[in-house]
């Protein structure tokens, strides 16, 4: 499997809310970085606590929170992800960054819009 096509299962994992498929895709050593202004922002260690701690907040916080793809560059083993973000009526473009090594996700960071993202979040 190419690393586009493991980025591309773990967004599918994510969309379908099959956090244990999404956790297969990760190392032991896996590293999630998301903005500290965000609302989730911070650094996560270990697939369970990214989608604990993180993704498991997005519900409640973003009911009706879409991704939706636009492209994806790789550059060696490091994938790229741009895509539409959208939360209660608001949208913005956002890059994914993902680090790939044996089949794994070993390292995730976005660059997501905080700003935007943190003024349609119910409180």
């Amino acid at each position: 499997m190419s690393n586009i096509e493991i980025v591309q299962k773990a967004y599918e994992a994510f969309g379908a809310g099959d956090m244990e498929k999404l956790a297969s895709l990760m190392s032991d050593d896996y590293v999630a970085i998301l903005p500290e202004g965000a609302l989730i922002g911070g650094t996560y260690k270990g697939a369970n606590e990214f989608i604990q701690n993180c993704l498991g907040r997005i519900p409640s916080l973003w009911p009706d929170f879409n991704i939706e793809p636009i492209n994806m560059y790789e550059c060696g083993n490091v994938v790229f992800f741009h895509a539409k973000i959208s939360a209660n009526g608001k949208a913005s473009e956002t890059i994914h960054m993902s680090v790939i090594e044996n089949g794994k996700y070993v390292k995730f960071q976005a660059f997501d819009d905080t700003a935007l993202m943190n003024s349609v979040a119910n409180s």
